[in-house]
Parts: C-alpha cells; sequence; structure tokens
C-alpha cells in the first residue's frame, strides 16, 4: 500500500472511531463552534485560550487528532490480532515461564513479575476485556471495568506508537499521556509496573491508606464496582472450565 492510500485509510479509520471525540485527542476548536452545553463545561479562561489558538496552529492540532483516532483504531485491530497470537503461542504449554512471555505479542507488556501466570486461559480471559475494550472506543466510551482492562489500555497505547512509526505519523506531542488521562480514572495500576513497590498489592495496609483498589493478581479481573461489568468468561476461573475446555487445555 503507498502512502496516499495508507493516509487514506487512517482517516476513514478515524472516521470510525466514535468513543473519544477529536477535543479528546488534542484538537482545540474554535469556542464559536461549540454547542452550548459544551461552552457551559468550560471556563472562561479556558474559552479565552481556545479563541486566540492561531487558525494554522488549529488546522494542524486537527489534523493530528485524525492521526490519532486513526491510529488508535488500527492499533485496536492490531492488540486483538496479537493476544490471538499469544493464545496459539501458549497453546498446549503445561508450564509458562518468563522466556515464553517475553516472546509474545502483547503479554510482554503486562507487569513481568506475573509472567509464568500468563497461561493460556489467561490470554483468552484478557482478549475478551481487550476486544470490551476497543468496542468501547467504536462505539460509547466508559472507563475501564477492572485492572486487567486498564492494563490493556496500556498494551494498546504501545500499539498506536507501532502504527505511528510505522506510517511516520506526525502526532500531537504528548499524545500518550493526554491519553491516559482521558481513559483511565488514574494510573494507580502502573505501580504493578514499579520495582520499587514490588509487593505493595499483597499489603492490605497499603492499598487501604491509599484507597487502592484490590490489585493482586487474582483480581485482576473483577469488576472495580456493581456499576462497572466485566464479561463472564474473563471472570472464569480454571476450575469454572466445563470438562470438554478442561480436557482441550490439558492436551
Amino acid at each position: 500500500m503507498d502512502t496516499e492510500d495508507s493516509a487514506a485509510e487512517l482517516y476513514a479509520d478515524a472516521d470510525r472511531l466514535k468513543g473519544l471525540t477529536l477535543r479528546d485527542l488534542g484538537y482545540e476548536p474554535h469556542p464559536d463552534s461549540l454547542s452550548p452545553d459544551e461552552r457551559a463545561e468550560l471556563d472562561t479562561e479556558t474559552l479565552e485560550e481556545m479563541a486566540v489558538i492561531p487558525d494554522e496552529e488549529r488546522h494542524l492540532r486537527l489534523d493530528r487528532a485524525r492521526r490519532l483516532a486513526g491510529a488508535l483504531w488500527q492499533a485496536s485491530i492490531i492488540l486483538v490480532d496479537e493476544i490471538f497470537q499469544d493464545i496459539i503461542a501458549l497453546y498446549g504449554k503445561e508450564e509458562i515461564t518468563q522466556d515464553d512471555i517475553e516472546k509474545t505479542w502483547v503479554l510482554w507488556s503486562l507487569p513481568l513479575q506475573y509472567a509464568t501466570k500468563y497461561n493460556g486461559l489467561f490470554a483468552r480471559r484478557f482478549l475478551v476485556v481487550a476486544a470490551d475494550l476497543t468496542t468501547k472506543l467504536a462505539g460509547t466510551w466508559s472507563m475501564p471495568s477492572c485492572v486487567a482492562q486498564e492494563l490493556a489500555i496500556r498494551c494498546l497505547l504501545d500499539k498506536v506508537d507501532l502504527v505511528a512509526d510505522s506510517q511516520d505519523l506526525d502526532l500531537e506531542p504528548g499524545w500518550r499521556g493526554r491519553l491516559t488521562d482521558r481513559m483511565l480514572e488514574d494510573t494507580d495500576s502502573y505501580m504493578l509496573y514499579d520495582p520499587s513497590l514490588d509487593g505493595f498489592q499483597d499489603d492490605e495496609q497499603f492499598t487501604e491508606a491509599f484507597r487502592l483498589a484490590p490489585m493482586a493478581f487474582e483480581h485482576w479481573f473483577e469488576p472495580f464496582n456493581e456499576e462497572r461489568h466485566v464479561a463472564p468468561y474473563a471472570r472464569l476461573k480454571p476450575w469454572g472450565l466445563d470438562p470438554v475446555s478442561r480436557e482441550i487445555d490439558e492436551r
């Protein structure tokens, strides 16, 4: 596919992304183009700053936001496809090593302290929450339902980086931080990547003091609260598989 075709496909994919607005992705429209409800959500200072943005810069931000939207759409496809590849790679393995996970396409992006627990069933459960995440981008956005889905966002943004690099996209500086702020209520789950905090997830006093959601591995697929929902398969425990599924896993 040549450069013009790639650009056309990227912009077409951008129009398919409905879960986030172009403002979420870095575009700052002129206040006059906002609806009364949108204007009411912004303070006077913000509206004044939006009004004085030069037209050339505003058009550049619009183009970058559209590129980011297209990259998110394409990254969503790559993410799901590569988790399928990871499931295939782990199929039939009775024991998982860190080396196995370091060779995967997506699971290597998860906290490596739990690498030996990322077996085939885990990969399938993670696929379900990742697919749900991409559906939110295609339709109506809602905040992550569980720790696993928060980690899937981090994996997704890694794939956006991949798309941007492969197509040499000029994205808004700081786009990743902006999306992290928009797509996550907090970055508490990123503490799982900090070696200096290793073990915090099992320290009840620590988690209660900082009002953290339960982040021990066994809680990753549990909904944060009664308003959040996780697909039944993702909440499946190994012993909850039917006999046929257990037989397949054991082969």
